[in-house]
């Protein structure tokens, strides 16, 4: 199994970068914070699809 560490690093800090967007944005309240929201599931989707479509994954 191939494993890109760089990759995986790269995925992770978009990902805590578009969550902290949405809550700068407002798009996540503070009292929804820790309930499920498809509005953070379908960002969290799309970034992890754009950063796929410029960097592939694996060899």
């Amino acid at each position: 199994m191939h494993f890109d560490l760089a990759h995986a690093v790269v995925t992770v800090l978009l990902l805590v970068a578009t969550l902290f967007v949405l809550q700068m944005s407002g798009i996540i309240k503070e009292e929804e914070r820790r309930k499920f929201n498809w509005k953070v599931v379908v960002a969290m989707a799309v970034v992890v699809f754009l950063l796929n479509l410029v960097w592939p994954y694996g060899p």
